[in-house]
């Protein structure tokens, strides 16, 4: 996920020259990479030719068109918008480009995919938790049944990461793309050029990570829930649902404020959970991946690549 800046360099800047005044991000996609800077949104998949594919992603933000949703809170409800329905189309069009033919999937059946998974996060993180911790209603009040379910809601969320990681392809096709994308942000943000050597060195951990803000946002949840209390059960419940919003923008305020001052404290001890939380949903990825992430931060900059035109990689294929 990434933050709004107004600040950009001259494109040789921001690869050969100082530490960028920008801040750029992206996602996994099947067998690819999508990056997002001030300048566009470009999109890299690796082909079973072993080629890769680069396409620009046009794109109108939320705040662009509501300029309400450039204020506090509801800038960050309008960035989580747009990097779904960014993700949704980049996700679709990865999945014609990225699979075999045999393996491909309808535009229809990649939507409804997404939309269960959305659905299946919703049930498991809030839906779940709030009626598992009614069980012991007879016995707890309800300050003491949010405590409860708060612990369920980060229990399941673990629990759910964890069992991802167990699944070989999902860790090689998603959480090693996902470690290479946090690898080439930070060659970028560090104003290093972007070549496959400068990114090995990075982590693949990054404290603007989607899986960081998830965290935050459960354990603003957590907390919110634990003081905010309703006089009947399904005003309880809808307050789960209903409060996502405000939940998920004060969260990116969170979120943003750790990023304009990284070395602080408590930024630190924030951020923590989030990079240690990240090792679960990434993992060290080839240099043929790295070569695809960086073939996405350079369209999405404008900047020229080898790759955007289909040549082969040099090690295409690895693992």
């Amino acid at each position: 996920m990434e933050l709004p800046s107004s600040e950009v360099n001259s494109p040789r800047q921001r690869v050969l020259g100082k530490a960028p005044q920008i801040l750029v991000g992206g996602q996994a996609v099947w067998e690819g990479v999508l990056m997002r800077s001030p300048k566009g949104s470009a999109m890299a998949v690796r082909q079973p030719s072993g080629t890769v594919f680069v396409q620009s992603l046009s794109f109108s933000s939320l705040a662009d068109a509501a300029p309400l949703f450039r204020w506090p809170i509801l800038r960050g409800i309008a960035a989580l918008w747009d990097s779904l329905a960014l993700g949704l189309k980049a996700l679709n069009l990865s999945l014609a480009l990225g699979s075999k033919p045999e393996e491909k999937l309808s535009k229809g059946q990649a939507v409804f995919s997404l939309a269960l998974a959305l659905g299946l996060v919703v049930l498991l993180f809030f839906v779940a938790p709030f009626f598992l911790s009614r069980l012991l209603s007879f016995w707890l009040p309800p300050r003491l049944l949010a405590v409860v379910e708060g612990f369920l809601r980060l229990g399941i969320f673990f629990a759910y990461l964890w069992f991802l990681s167990l699944i070989p392809e999902v860790k090689r096709v998603l959480y090693q793309y996902h470690g290479a994308e946090h690898k080439v942000v930070h060659t970028f943000e560090h104003g290093e050029p972007l070549t496959v050597e400068n990114a090995r060195k990075f982590s693949p951990l990054h404290p603007r990570c989607s899986t960081s803000f998830l965290l935050v946002v459960l354990i603003v949840s957590f907390v919110l829930f634990v003081f905010l209390d309703f006089p009947s059960t399904w005003w309880r419940f809808a307050s789960r649902i209903l409060f996502l919003p405000l939940i998920a923008g004060f969260s990116f305020e969170l979120i943003r404020l750790f990023t304009l001052y990284p070395r602080s404290f408590f930024a630190r001890v924030v951020v923590y959970p989030g990079l240690a939380t990240q090792k679960l949903t990434t993992a060290e990825p080839s240099s043929a991946q790295l070569e695809v992430a960086i073939a996405a931060l350079q369209a999405s900059l404008g900047l020229p690549s080898s790759e955007e035109k289909g040549l082969p990689s040099s090690e295409a294929k690895e693992n």
